[in-house]
C-alpha cells in the first residue's frame, strides 16, 4: 500500500513539476505600438498573453528589457511563466 502512496505522489511531483513553462513575448521591433518604452512592453506582455493554450495563466511577468533604436521607437521583449489552470 505504500508503494502505490509513494508512486501516487511522485507522478503528482512530476506532473507539477511540467506544468509550468516559460515564454518571451517581445512587440515585433517596435513594428507594433513602439511609441513609448510603456506602449512597447505592453505589447510584448500582449504577444505573451497570445502564447498561452487554453488552459494556462500567466504566472509571473519577468521586468521588460526594452531598447530604442535610432528612429525612436522601442523594442521590447519580456519573459513569463505560465502555469496550467486547475
Amino acid at each position: 500500500m505504500e508503494k502505490y502512496i509513494l508512486l501516487a505522489a511522485l507522478v503528482f511531483a512530476s506532473t507539477n513539476a511540467l506544468a509550468d513553462r516559460a515564454v518571451t513575448g517581445t512587440n515585433g521591433n517596435g513594428e507594433k505600438k513602439g511609441g513609448s518604452e510603456a506602449e512597447a512592453c505592453a505589447a510584448a506582455k500582449e504577444d505573451v498573453l497570445s502564447k498561452r493554450t487554453y488552459n494556462e495563466q500567466v504566472a509571473k511577468y519577468m521586468p521588460c528589457e526594452c531598447k530604442q533604436n535610432d528612429k525612436g521607437n522601442w523594442s521590447c521583449t519580456v519573459d513569463a511563466r505560465l502555469q496550467k489552470v486547475r
